[in-house]
């Protein structure tokens, strides 16, 4: 049978094989073995990487700069040197790392240093506080040379500085506070960057029993330097607004010496706090007050006030025309005119309308009945309580400054056209054309 088992030469033939491929096997295996020891002996380290913690919670922004003064020690030693070198003297690169950290540290002992031998090492840092800690912190915010309106604007705005110097100094060794001071800047003024870029801030730690922080805003350039101030309505007599001026004036010269940019920010609710000025005023509440302020922020600043009211309208005007050939006529001349009306709702209303003639000591009174027929257009109905007759006219505003009227007068069937500009807010000329003549008007308001 033995004989048999030797005579069978495919068993003999696959053992051949199969001891031919176990020594092929062998010999890869030592190559590749041999060849990933000189890649280990070979591997360079590139890049350090650095992890602070501690046996209590330190900062971020003072952990940040921590760990890029391990980095910066580490990768002076560590970069460049192969992998194996330093992974077989590991304890040696460790020790180095924590005499000259800990060197460098006020407020804190190094504890433990581990390094991770790879292509991109890793350094691990354990710290142990002193135990003299910052527990308890109060933060005074002082505002330099800005009135109450604009700090109280301010202080909206850096809501939550107090808990960003919580943040970077609770549990901080007292030791680290002076040292600390570059990092709290540099916190700070991302802050104030964010919060109020408009202002630059400095502070001051005081170290005590309970530490104290003491912070001081000031402002920037360019500031607002001069203020314009204009005061305008179009229902009410402008004369009347002078009651308010002076207090307008007194809000307006608050924002001397604010940052432009601070106004142009708070430009809304600044406008919506000028127009309260006038607002709560007793005569303007009886009369139905509402004013809107537009401010163009500038060192040269200009603010512009309008009061109008929803339910009632009063006007004088001066009306003098210029180049009417018509002797005879009645209204030649120069004509003051008084208005007075009262709103129903949002399109109609009565009014009375007493218009008198200086040269002739002559007058005229009229009552009548006024409805807006569509946006920008104005239609009315009057009659004249004095000459007995009907009267009616339109005004339709096609652009800001231009508006063209037209009104008929019952006695003598006279039709009266005419264009309009503003010139100002104080005066506007008409080119008018009726039935007999054409001339210019100037019309001035009160």
């Amino acid at each position: 049978m033995i004989a048999d088992f030797w005579e069978n030469d495919n068993l003999i033939n696959y053992v051949l094989k199969m001891t031919v491929v176990a020594v092929v096997l062998c010999c890869l295996l030592g190559v590749m073995s041999e060849r990933a020891e000189a890649a280990m002996t070979d591997l360079r380290i590139e890049t350090v990487r650095a992890e602070v913690t501690g046996d209590v919670h330190i900062p971020d922004g003072v952990c940040r700069r921590m760990e890029k003064s391990v980095e910066t020690i580490a990768g002076q030693l560590l970069e460049g040197q192969p992998a194996s070198a330093v992974f077989a003297r590991k304890g040696y690169y460790e020790a180095i790392i924590q005499q000259v950290f800990d060197k460098v540290l006020v407020g804190y002992s190094v504890s433990r240093v581990e390094i991770s031998p790879e292509k991109d090492v890793k350094v691990l840092v354990v710290l142990s506080a002193w135990q003299d800690r910052i527990d308890k912190l109060s933060v005074e915010t002082r505002i330099m040379g800005m009135p109450p309106v604009v700090e109280e604007l301010l202080r909206q705005d850096i809501a939550g500085i107090e808990q960003m110097f919580d943040e970077m100094l609770i549990n901080l060794p007292v030791a680290a506070a002076d040292w600390t001071n570059g990092v709290v800047k540099h916190r700070l003024n991302e802050f104030m960057a964010q919060r109020a870029p408009e202002f630059r801030a400095d502070f001051d730690v005081i170290v005590e029993q309970n530490t104290k922080v003491v912070v001081d805003i000031y402002p920037l350039l360019p500031v607002v330097r001069t203020i314009d101030l204009s005061m305008r309505s179009d229902t009410l007599p402008n004369v009347a607004l002078l009651t308010q001026r002076q207090d307008m004036q007194d809000g307006v010269n608050m924002f001397v010496g604010v940052p432009v940019a601070f106004v142009k920010r708070h430009q809304a609710t600044i406008e919506q706090m000028l127009a309260k000025r006038v607002d709560d005023n007793a005569t303007a509440k009886a009369w139905s007050v509402h004013t809107k302020v537009k401010i163009s922020p500038g060192e040269h600043t200009d603010i512009m006030s309008r009061s109008n009211s929803d339910e009632y309208f009063l006007r004088f005007e001066g009306r003098a025309d210029v180049g009417h050939s018509r002797d005879t006529a009645k209204d030649y001349g120069v004509m003051l005119r008084g208005l007075l009306g009262k709103q129903f709702r949002n399109r109609d209303g009565i009014f009375t309308l007493l218009d008198f003639y200086p040269q002739h000591a002559r007058w005229n009174w009229d009552v009548g009945y006024y409805w807006d027929i569509l946006p920008n257009v104005r239609g009315n109905v009057r009659y004249d309580l004095k000459e007995k007759y009907w009267k009616a006219d339109m005004k339709y505003d096609f652009a800001r400054k231009w508006s063209f009227l037209y009104e008929y007068r019952h006695e003598g069937n006279v039709n009266e056209l005419a264009l309009r500009y503003k010139l100002h807010d104080f005066l506007s000329l008409e080119c008018v054309v009726d039935n007999h003549d054409r001339w210019l008007r100037f019309i001035g308001y009160f």
